[in-house]
């Protein structure tokens, strides 16, 4: 097991790889963390690194969820990659899975609440089940502070829209 230091230690390399991937240096980004694999291949932040920027930045969704699934698996207690696992799955049309992950994420500690119930708001509203996703929504927003809130306002009045339509459509 690796002490308090040396995981310090990985934790300022994941800092140095994420910042090389914000200004756009993604390839030596990966390299970082590829690298730090060999050191620490159990952690599961360098897993959800690895997973973050293979969906967000190099569109491998199959990638992406090897390490998210790595992630989850070296230290189920670690929220982060439950959201990006859900929203992986939303994106693949995966929307049952979705709300599973960001579920079992919502009793992580230090979870962004707000955004894994916006996860499974939008997984029911891909689903077409718009009063789920409402009530949802409506829980995101007891979580959103200022411009967060009027999104969720428009989110909720576009599903009550299309719950309308789907009432009169033959």
């Amino acid at each position: 097991m690796k002490t308090m230091n040396q995981l310090e230690w990985i934790d300022e390399y994941l800092q140095q790889a994420e910042q090389l991937i914000y200004e756009n240096q993604v390839d030596q980004g990966i390299a970082i963390l590829q690298n730090l694999l060999y050191e620490e291949p159990g952690y599961s932040s360098l897993h959800n690194h690895l997973g973050w920027v293979y969906m967000y930045y190099k569109q491998d969704l199959t990638k992406a969820e090897l390490h998210f699934r790595m992630a989850i698996k070296f230290d189920e207690t670690f929220a982060p990659p439950y959201l990006h696992m859900g929203t992986l799955c939303n994106r693949s049309h995966r929307f049952s899975e979705a709300i599973e992950f960001f579920q079992c994420g919502l009793s992580r500690v230090n979870a962004n609440r707000m955004a894994l119930l916006e996860g499974i708001a939008l997984a029911y509203e891909f689903k077409k089940e718009y009063s789920k996703a409402i009530r949802y929504y409506k829980e995101a927003m007891t979580s959103a502070i200022g411009a967060e809130m009027s999104i969720f306002v428009e989110n909720i009045r576009r599903c009550r829209k299309k719950r309308l339509v789907m009432m009169f459509t033959f």
